[in-house]
Order: C-alpha cells, then structure tokens, then sequence
C-alpha cells in the first residue's frame, strides 16, 4: 500500500475516534442532566391524575363534632344507592384523634402524647381502645365491603343503625338477637354494601395528612372536609349535654383542642388539594346552609351521584331544607344562630386562642360588642376555591 493511501486509512481512523469520543461526551452531559431533572423532581410533590375514567364515587367525609357533619352525613349517605357507616371509629376512640403517625391528641382538650401507630389509645375516662393500625384497617374493610370483626370493632345498635339511617332498616331485628347478633349482621350488611354505587362514612378522628396514603390506595375515593365556624362548633358543643363543655375552663380547653387541629387540616389539606385536585375538596358548613338542596345537588355532580330526586327523598323531610314557617330562628339560620347564643365574655376569651384560624380560614374576628351583634355584618368571608359551585 503506498503511503498516501497509509496517510488517508489513518485520517479516516482518528475521525472516528473522534466521533466516538465526542459521542460518549455527549450521552455523558445528558445523563448527569437527567439525573438532575429527576432528582429535582423527586424533591417536589407530583400532583396524582387520575390513571383510569370514574364515573361514580366512594367518599370519606372529614370534620369535627358538631360541626354539621351529621347533616352532611345524612345529604350523601341517606340515599338509596349508597351505603353510609356514621363514625365508624367512634367504638375505638371515643374522645381522642390520631394527628399524624405516631400522635394522638384529645378532642374535649388540648393535649396531645406520643403513640405508636400499633399501640391502643387508652383512656381513663373512656372505655375505647383501638390503634391507628386499627382505625385504618377499619377503613379499608369498609370500602372493600368486609365485615367479619365489624360487631366488635364498629357496630352500636344506638349509634351506628340509627344515625346510618336507611342503610341499617334491615338490621333492627338484629337489635333482639343478642346471641345472634354478629349472624343477623352479617346476613343483611356486606350484600346492602356490595350493592351500593357509593360507600360513605363519616371520620372526625384523623387529622387531613392521614388521609393521603387512604386516596393513594382507592382511586374511587373522594375526601370531603368540611369546615365550620369554630365560634359555633364549640357554641353547639357548649349546648349539647353530652359533651363536657360546662365550665369555662373547660370551654378553654375545647377551644385550644379544636383549634389547633382545625388550623392543622388546613395547613395539610393544601398538600392535599395539590397532590389530588379532582379528589380533595374543602367545603364550609356556612356556604351548605345558603341554598341546602342546590349546594347538595352540586355535590352529588362532584361525586357522580344521580341526581333522580326518587334516590334521596329523605332530603325533603330535613328542616334544612324546609321552608316551613313554623321552623325556630335557629332552625332557620343554623351557621349563624351562635352569634345570638355565645356569650361575648366566652368570645373574648376563645378569640386570641382561634385567632390564626379565622385568618387562615376567612372567618371575622368582631372587635365590639356592637358590631358582634350586628347581624348584617358578615362572619365568614368563603375563598372562592372553596364554594360549592
């Protein structure tokens, strides 16, 4: 071979040496790039979409007690194509709630202690014991429909069948079967469920940041928390018997109780609303109460719920919805009666402790007396995100 042809062969070798070299270079940058990108990614919360098309529904419905949750309770779960379960972790935790994975915090006052999410809550002035681990099983057998340790766990002929409302007609017999009771259960309660469109319940004893790995798990589950007036939560619980809401220490301490976890869900929530848009909601007891049966139906679109009215006929018969002229003022104006009932000494003393969540949460701190009792002054200023529309 003469030499030019050894000077052309050797040229045409380095250029794709060459090519070769600048290759590797190149995968070399977009890997370290890709890496980056995706560890930035990792770093910031990715919203969930919706991986198939659902049309209809299960739904878990957050609050506080006497917050208006029991009417909301009745508007979605009272239907005839839906099976309700009304506070179904009430057995086990009767005065306590689970704030966070390893917290567990008292609801009558403001105190809040290390536990393991395996351990029971154990209480001296109640007989309910039961573990997150517990609460969350708890959960999940409802919306798969399995009941096998619901007699034991869940079910209270007084507060479970009545407050289910039609879900539960069935199960009355059950109440005389004492032996029984757990066979009668079951023969009329996983078939009621697996029929039913739409499974609900009612949850007031976990805190909004536990109910993500719930909505990661069911991608039929929708999250409805509702919110209302502190000011007239703990009015409500003042005037309930039951509750121990008496003295005004008492008082106090429900108000630094239910505003520390109100200001909570609302801080976790807005992970919430970013991660599951279409699945998370807020909505205000205050915004409900101004147009009941139009707010309901807008909820019922959200949920995929049918609007025949023949599917929830018991909505009719609630005073909420009722104009009849016989109603009381507080019947009438059940968001706002607590501005005529709630002592203004009270108000002045559960004001600097709920401060931070009328701010967060739109609702007015009044600075007189008199502009407290001015009824045309509004409470609650709802951020539009959050109206029922």
């Amino acid at each position: 071979m003469c030499g030019c042809h050894y000077r052309i062969f050797y040229r045409k070798k380095y250029k794709l040496l060459i090519a070769v070299l600048c290759s590797a270079i190149i995968c070399l940058h977009l890997r370290n790039a890709l890496d980056k990108y995706q560890k930035h990614s990792m770093d910031r919360p990715s919203i969930i979409r919706q991986s198939v098309q659902i049309k209809k529904y299960d739904v878990l419905l957050s609050s506080y007690m006497r917050s208006g949750s029991t009417l909301m309770g009745i508007i979605l779960g009272w239907r005839k194509d839906a099976f309700y379960l009304y506070e179904p972790l009430w057995k086990i935790s009767m005065w306590s709630y689970w704030h966070g994975n390893e917290t567990v915090c008292r609801s009558n006052r403001f105190d809040c202690r290390k536990v393991a999410s395996w351990e029971a809550v154990q209480d001296k002035d109640s007989p309910a014991t039961g573990s997150l681990v517990t609460a969350m099983k708890i959960l999940k057998d409802i919306y798969d429909c399995q009941f096998n340790d619901f007699a034991t766990t869940v079910f209270h002929q007084n507060v479970t069948a009545i407050y289910g409302g039609p879900s539960w007609s069935q199960t009355i017999p059950c109440n005389g079967h004492k032996r029984n009771n757990i066979a009668c259960l079951q023969k009329y309660i996983p078939e009621k469920c697996k029929n039913a469109t739409h499974r609900v319940a009612k949850v007031l004893r976990l805190s909004t940041d536990l109910l993500e790995d719930i909505l990661r798990a069911r991608e039929n589950l929708k999250v409805i928390h509702l919110f209302r007036d502190p000011r007239a939560i703990i009015n409500s619980r003042i005037k309930t018997r039951w509750y121990p809401a008496s003295k005004e220490n008492e008082i106090i301490e429900v108000a630094k109780s239910l505003c520390y976890k109100m200001l909570y869900d609302f801080q976790e929530g807005q992970k919430l609303l970013k991660l599951f848009p279409d699945r998370f909601k807020f909505i205000y007891y205050e915004d409900l109460n101004e147009n009941p049966f139009n707010k309901s139906e807008e909820l019922f679109k959200y949920l995929g719920m049918d609007l025949d009215k023949h599917k929830y006929p018991e909505l009719r018969n609630l005073t909420a919805f009722s104009n009849v002229t016989t109603r009381t003022e507080r019947m009438k104006n059940t968001a706002f009666w607590w501005r005529k009932s709630l002592k203004w000494d009270i108000l002045q003393k559960i004001d600097p402790v709920c401060k931070n969540v009328y701010t967060k949460l739109g609702y007015k701190c009044f600075t007189n007396l008199q502009e407290y009792n001015n009824l045309s002054i509004a409470s609650v200023n709802i951020p539009k995100t959050h109206l029922i529309v």
